[in-house]
């Protein structure tokens, strides 16, 4: 409990019930309590210092004290900066006067968690792979080769465009083929936009919990068809962040 007035952090909603012996055995992850009210309770935490160092160690900090608790339990997740000037607000402001939504949540992701699958061309391989199939490419390389660099500057910017145009084709039909050959082990999919111009998939995947290692394997079966081609990284289990809509009050 917050015994000095300062702010409280709110990480998330989970049953009241809930064992959450991930959370309380890990020993790197920030001092937390819960807030209960009726069938709820909220992993709520000391809210940090006004300063960018105590920001990104909080950011860290509230990722891994999720992914700790949906280790065990049905997470509603409250996205980053949610605040509550005490306990109380939170029991009040939050768990009650959103009780029936947070219940419906709840309900609904009752043995489902969050995968975030990330997928990224490997360079050399994309762009010899661009050079062999795009004549125009590979000649507009060629010419960029002879001249200074002052000469060919027009012709550079245009095999810049050219390439990225190219990877983005590649991008639609990879990434879209990727979630069909996974369409059977998730019970649904998200594309976020690519973080990187070499990313090819920035997907969240809500799948059951007892079917994430079919998940895994499936994803490796679909990592080994492509070869040295792509890099595939499968992070989490972790709340569903990109599953749930949760109205949250203002920062306090």
């Amino acid at each position: 409990m917050n015994e000095e007035g300062g702010r409280v952090w709110v990480f998330g909603v989970v049953p009241v019930d809930a064992e959450l012996n991930e959370l309380e055995d890990r020993d790197d992850l920030p001092d937390v309590w819960l807030v209960e009210s009726g069938e709820l309770a909220a992993i709520v935490g000391d809210a940090p210092e006004d300063d960018p160092k105590a920001t990104r160690n909080q950011a860290l900090g509230h990722a891994r004290v999720l992914e700790a608790a949906v280790r065990d339990a049905p997470v509603v997740p409250m996205r980053f900066g949610v605040m509550c000037p005490s306990d109380d607000e939170v029991s009040s402001g939050i768990l009650t006067d959103r009780h029936d939504q947070l219940a419906e949540l709840m309900g609904r992701l009752e043995g489902q968690v969050q995968l975030m699958l990330k997928v990224y061309y490997e360079e050399q391989v994309v762009l010899r792979e661009i050079l062999e199939k795009e004549p125009e490419v590979a000649e507009l390389r060629e010419t960029t080769r002879q001249g200074s660099e002052e000469a060919n500057r027009d012709q550079r910017v245009r095999l810049g465009e050219l390439i990225s145009n190219a990877i983005e084709q590649r991008r639609e039909r990879d990434s879209a083929d990727i979630l069909e050959q996974l369409r059977d082990v998730v019970l649904s999919a998200q594309s976020e936009p690519p973080e990187k111009e070499l990313m090819v998939l920035n997907a969240p995947l809500l799948v059951a919990r007892d079917g994430v290692e079919q998940l895994e394997e499936a994803v490796e079966e679909v990592a080994r068809e492509r070869g040295e081609r792509m890099q595939f990284k499968l992070l989490g289990p972790m709340p569903a962040y990109h599953f749930v809509d949760t109205e949250e009050p203002a920062p306090a």
